[in-house]
């Protein structure tokens, strides 16, 4: 298996992963799974300014993991937030954590000093991975979502990157995104 930087040919193996969430689950709050041309275009536009990986298995895309901007505002420049999707067969095999911690690599490279994650509530699995990852709780959107019949919560966790965050000058902003230097292979 290689994690490698996804290009906007992996779209349909991306959607073949994620559909499944966006369709049938409350995981993700999109009601419906984008067609492939939208995807490749999330995959272009992510690549621009952060880093969107994906984890291959003999030709199949196995999962997935991207940041993007948080919020427009200056303040939040040093912020992103992360995500990441595993498809049914490649759960509970430590991937997620594969992907994740590559990504995080890059992002702290790049210059980014804060990570968040939302995660739709229940979702146990993603909640015990952000955590052991070290990300903390720090907030819970009540019934902010309506989604597979329900109002769905959406808890908010957050990770710092790189030196504490109590610096007296203003750190540089986030340069261009950082690049694998070549696929890793797990």
């Amino acid at each position: 298996m290689l994690i490698r930087h996804a290009a906007p040919e992996d779209a349909a193996g991306c959607l073949s992963v994620y559909a499944p969430f966006a369709n049938e689950t409350a995981v993700s709050f999109e009601h419906k799974a984008p067609s492939v041309a939208e995807y490749e275009q999330r995959i272009k536009r992510v690549n621009r300014t952060h880093a969107f990986l994906v984890a291959e298995d003999r030709g199949t895309i196995a999962g997935f993991a991207y940041a993007g901007v948080h919020r427009e505002r200056m303040s939040y420049r040093w912020t992103c937030e992360v995500s990441v999707y595993l498809g049914a067969d490649f759960r509970g095999r430590g991937l997620g954590r594969a992907l994740y911690e590559a990504l995080f690599a890059l992002l702290e490279q790049q210059g980014y000093r804060m990570m968040l994650a939302g995660i739709s509530m229940p979702n146990p699995d993603s909640v015990g991975l952000h955590k052991s990852l070290g990300f903390n709780e720090v907030g819970v959107y009540s019934r902010i979502g309506w989604k597979a019949g329900d109002w769905r919560d959406v808890m908010w966790l957050a990770r710092q990157l790189g030196p504490e965050t109590h610096e007296r000058k203003m750190p540089p902003p986030p340069g261009p995104p950082a690049r694998l230097p070549q696929p890793i292979e797990l």
